[in-house]
């Protein structure tokens, strides 16, 4: 393998890594709280978000749509999640949900 990939791999890591443990070494003996401490409690919120929304909307031709199986069984799952609020179920039952979508979308 190139070295400079090999740099480039660990590189990569050391960033990743960092930017995961700053925020603990900055403020692992510090008292947060207002402001700051639900900003830092919805960070990883936010970024399941970003994460996860734009797969409801855009197929996979780079198309929005409405009527996926990715929307739909993360609409059924919702409200399945409402009814009964059991880990196990509702990731079984989401995964049963796009299963089923995708074979009739």
């Amino acid at each position: 393998m190139n070295h400079d990939i090999i740099l480039i791999i660990l590189a990569m890591a050391v960033v990743t890594y960092g930017a995961r443990a700053l925020p603990f070494l900055l403020f692992r003996n510090k008292n947060m709280g207002g402001f700051l401490k639900s900003f830092v409690e919805l960070v990883p919120v936010a970024l399941l978000a970003a994460l996860v929304i734009p797969e409801f909307f855009v197929t996979a031709e780079n198309s929005l749509s409405f009527f996926n199986p990715f929307l739909l069984a993360g609409i059924s799952t919702f409200l399945f999640a409402r009814k009964i609020p059991n880990l196990f179920l509702c990731v079984l039952f989401g995964m049963l949900a796009y299963w089923c979508f995708d074979k009739i979308v």
